[in-house]
């Protein structure tokens, strides 16, 4: 049995106010049996950094050390350099708690002092040791006997470091709190650990954080509105203009800190200096979670995020564009660039000609590189490329034909096609009537075919450089989408929703998605219907209210018809029909209810329904027994 996280977390609350010569000094002259009232050589600054080495160096990554206990220089100030040992600890064995002692600067002998637990008692004022807390710290790492008890783990302090009968009395205490649970079957990883503390200095956090709360002030075509997205499946809609795009974009920007279109959001230009603001937290869904903030620098035209630095950093993210480009970033790249100083991307932008044919750009360092080699070079390189790109082809076929159009045709690679005079091989589809270049295939097919390959490609792009870094692949993805319906056929929007669902879910066992979807359509919301989860999922709302643009949550009906979609609060149709047929169908209702109706409306209203109707329109019945009393031959 290990001690459990919540346990770690608790104790580290109480120790945030113990002075750091208690959890660490002490306790190394306490193992080292210092005498009371004579001297003994000791070397302070070895046996005080072997403490620090053994129980206060959570990352391997960090030279230093991470105390936690209080500071004059707050949170962030707990971690140490490595020379702490020989420097701060040390004067606050000579100076702070000098009267504790009997030792001579400059020489290596040290004893307790006369009566220094009272002198000690009086460093402490009104507080004590908390004895179980700081054993919690000291032993997050042991391994316990299943019958261990709380009572169990203090008296081990009590025993390691020969915590006298006086000094129990009179600096510790030795009360176990009740709650919380405090063992569990498996040790506080060190990826938890860092997540509870915080990330050391120059050391980055690995990627893995999703978006909880986004808060826009005072921005594009937001007076102020908030997006608390859920963790799986999120679904935004609205009108035109109201800021789908928009919310979008600020969405890539909070996890990435770059811009994935030309220009930034701006701030409105008739407000107070300060009051454009986008703040927002992202969160590891663990222990990790950040607040940030952003203001905008009129001078520089640009935003300015604080804190700058990122305890949470995103997963692999992807967004699919309105305009059929796709942006990537990868916290990978990013860690690559900042730990080694290379000329590095981490975000990538391939428009729609950069998708099939590559991207290469010529860094700071004159090197021309190869960002992507493009759907076209890659599909045949997969294609042909034997075992070594076996899973690469497999994912592609795989998102290929889960993102098929719902028809008797799925979306099967053919052989690859060489035009004459071009010395580049072009992917095929298998149609029943011959394989036909992906160039030539229909919109709808191509940005299928585009999304499906991106998808695939920056997964294993991104396995590719954890390997590479020798460190474990995201397990959180997050995929954007901008008016996902566009170019498909009504039959293939019932589908989409699930299918690229199953698209992410099938890159890895072990990704776990968050999706931003945005959509006009009442197809794709209806194809929601059979994979929507209130617990992960959830449905948000851009709409008009006062000449305001509003952003809210709103539950998800599930209507089961399109035309019942039209006509919810979401699209706000009054009817499913033609603009005139409505027309025509409220200014019958109208005379249907008037007292006498005069047979020349009653005929010409009959005249317009007979134009913009269907023949077994459900409205018929009501009307034409109207209508014929009133006159009308039908």
């Amino acid at each position: 049995m290990f001690i459990a996280i919540e346990q770690l977390e608790a104790s580290m609350l109480r120790l945030e106010s113990l002075h750091p010569f208690f959890g660490t000094a002490f306790l190394a002259f306490k193992r080292q049996q210092l005498p009371v009232g004579t001297t003994t050589t000791i070397q302070q600054t070895r046996v005080c950094k072997d403490m620090l080495q053994e129980h206060f160096r959570p990352s391997e990554r960090y030279d230093g050390f991470y105390s936690p206990f209080a500071s004059s220089k707050g949170k962030d100030a707990r971690w140490l350099r490595s020379d702490y040992g020989s420097s701060g600890l040390q004067r606050i064995c000579t100076d702070t708690f000098g009267d504790a002692f009997i030792h001579n600067k400059g020489t290596s002998q040290w004893g307790w002092s006369e009566g220094y637990t009272q002198t000690l008692k009086r460093h402490l004022g009104s507080d004590l040791i908390p004895a179980f807390d700081l054993a919690v710290w000291l032993y997050r790492d042991e391994c316990w006997p299943a019958k261990t008890t709380k009572r169990d783990i203090v008296n081990r302090l009590f025993r390691e470091f020969f915590i006298s009968t006086e000094e129990k009395q009179s600096l510790v205490c030795t009360k176990v709190p009740a709650k919380p649970n405090s063992l569990r079957t498996t040790p506080v990883s060190k990826t938890e650990l860092l997540e509870l503390i915080g990330w050391p200095p120059g050391v980055m956090p690995p990627g893995g954080a999703l978006l909880r709360h986004l808060d826009i002030r005072c921005i594009g075509p937001a007076t102020h509105f908030t997006y608390d997205p859920a963790e799986r499946l999120n679904l935004v809609t609205g009108d035109n203009s109201l800021g789908k795009t928009f919310l979008l974009e600020l969405i890539w920007w909070a996890l990435t800190d770059e811009w994935c279109g030309d220009y930034p959001a701006l701030p409105r230009s008739l407000v107070a200096k300060t009051k454009p603001r986008i703040a927002f937290r992202v969160s590891t869904g663990a222990r990790r979670t950040q607040e940030l903030t952003a203001k905008y620098d009129w001078l520089k035209h640009t935003w300015s995020i604080s804190p700058k630095k990122r305890e949470a950093v995103s997963g692999l993210v992807i967004y699919a564009r309105y305009d059929g480009s796709f942006g990537i970033w990868d916290p990978v790249r990013l860690q690559f660039g900042k730990d080694t100083g290379i000329d590095h991307v981490s975000q990538i932008v391939l428009k729609p000609h950069d998708v099939w044919t590559g991207l290469r750009r010529t860094g700071i360092t004159q090197r021309e590189q190869t960002l992507c080699n493009g759907l076209k070079s890659d599909w045949i390189t997969w294609q042909i490329g034997g075992e070594r790109y076996a899973r690469q082809y497999q994912a592609l076929t795989s998102a290929l034909a889960e993102l098929s159009p719902p028809s008797d045709v799925p979306i099967v690679p053919g052989d690859p096609y060489r035009f004459p005079m071009e010395s580049q091989e072009c992917p095929t589809l298998r149609m029943s009537y011959g394989d036909v270049p992906i160039v030539l295939a229909s919109a709808g097919i191509q940005r299928a075919i585009a999304m499906a390959y991106v998808l695939v490609w920056a997964w294993h792009e991104h396995v590719a450089y954890a390997e590479s870094s020798r460190i474990e692949p995201q397990r959180r993805l997050v995929l954007m989408v901008d008016e996902v319906e566009a170019h498909l056929h009504p039959r293939w929007q019932r589908t989409i929703v699930p299918a690229l669902m199953n698209v992410v879910s099938a890159l890895s066992k072990d990704v776990n998605p968050q999706l931003h979807i945005a959509t006009h359509s009442p197809l794709v919301l209806a194809s929601a219907e059979t994979v929507f989860n209130d617990q992960s999922d959830s449905l948000h709302h851009l709409h008009l209210a006062d000449n305001n643009v509003v952003l809210e949550e709103v539950p998800f009906v599930k209507y089961g018809r399109v035309d019942r979609w039209l006509m919810s609060d979401i699209f706000g149709l009054d009817d499913a029909r033609s603009v005139p047929a409505e027309a025509a169908i409220e200014d019958a209702k109208t005379l249907q209810l008037a007292r006498k109706p005069k047979t020349t409306l009653v005929r010409d209203v009959h005249k317009r329904l007979i134009q913009h109707l269907a023949d077994d329109d459900e409205f018929w019945p009501r009307w034409l027994y109207f209508a014929e009393q009133h006159g009308v031959e039908v």
